[in-house]
């Protein structure tokens, strides 16, 4: 699966049609040139920018133009630096330094750089020439921050090409009222090249929200486990040192159950234990599967229809 970018342009004239914003769309093409999946840019007035990041959150790359400078409109810092949890200034610092290079007016912009959780936000004035001065100093950087966010970094490893053959592969994406092998489910997962397995076992506990829980009953859509599977797709691709395997139950369990099952399998320990979170928290988050819960005191709860 592609790496995922978005483009926020802050522009009340753009936004209201009164001007014909052209970094937008230099944007988007540079973006879809490097290879990443780039919808057309999200146009919105600087008094909606809040909105604006919050809507793009959870893509690999988001970067804005527009909303950087110092006058009374011009929000697009603070609304990105709300989300920001990692700086990165020296991205910034280099991208001033290159407007240097052409006006000495490029370090009047107050834009920002980082990480918000998985996300890479940068900032960028809205002049055509400073998104140009951005696109030199990202296109170098933006597969290193991504792989590192992601968890992919292995410097120092110089693993022999079968091994790399073996990884980026989904050995099992499985919805079933059957009782999950968790041994089998390892082996199967496991070749000799991987020299870390890590494994996540849902069980089923006897509390719930401060209530008593006796047992529980899944229930799955009918497209769940297509779903699971593109969920597993997605995390191999993003994961590409790692094997994967993904099991979920359906129908009655009883305390101490395995509900869900993740297996990550890699030569290293750093890939094997990125891919099972990621692979955990995407299919806890995404697939359709639902719980019914019978309390101790009689009474029922649904958990996971929204």
């Amino acid at each position: 699966m592609k790496r995922s970018a978005r483009v926020l342009v802050a522009s009340t004239r753009a936004a209201a049609g009164t001007y014909q914003d052209t970094t937008g769309p230099e944007l988007v093409r540079w973006l879809r040139g490097l290879g990443f999946d780039t919808p057309e840019a999200t146009v919105v007035a600087d008094r909606d920018v809040a909105w604006g990041v919050e809507k793009l959150l959870g893509a690999d790359v988001i970067i804005s133009t527009g909303g950087t400078g110092i006058g009374p409109e011009d929000q697009t810092v603070e609304a990105a630096q709300a989300h920001i949890d990692r700086p990165m200034p020296a991205i910034m610092h280099a991208i001033w330094q290159e407007g240097l290079n052409n006006t000495p007016y490029a370090v009047l912009s107050r834009g920002v750089a980082g990480m918000a959780g998985r996300s890479f936000i940068c900032t960028l004035p809205g002049s055509p020439k400073a998104v140009r001065d951005g696109m030199t100093v990202l296109e170098p950087l933006l597969g290193a921050i991504i792989d590192a966010a992601r968890g992919n970094t292995h410097q120092g490893h110089n693993d022999p090409e079968y091994v790399r053959e073996q990884t980026g592969k989904v050995i099992a994406a499985r919805i079933s009222d059957s009782p999950i092998d968790a041994e089998h489910a390892r082996r199967e997962t496991a070749t000799p090249a991987m020299g870390a397995v890590v494994t996540f076992d849902g069980v089923v506990r006897d509390h719930d929200g401060g209530e008593a829980v006796a047992d529980l009953t899944y229930t799955a859509h009918p497209d769940a486990e297509n779903v699971m599977r593109e969920v597993c797709q997605r995390i191999a691709a993003e994961h590409p040192n790692a094997r994967i395997y993904a099991a979920h139950r359906t129908g009655p369990l009883t305390i101490g159950d395995t509900a869900f099952l993740v297996v990550a399998a890699a030569a290293h320990r750093h890939d094997a234990f990125h891919a099972a979170s990621a692979l955990a928290d995407a299919v806890k988050a995404e697939v359709p599967i639902w719980k019914e819960q019978h309390l101790r005191d009689g009474r029922t709860q649904w958990v996971g229809i929204e």
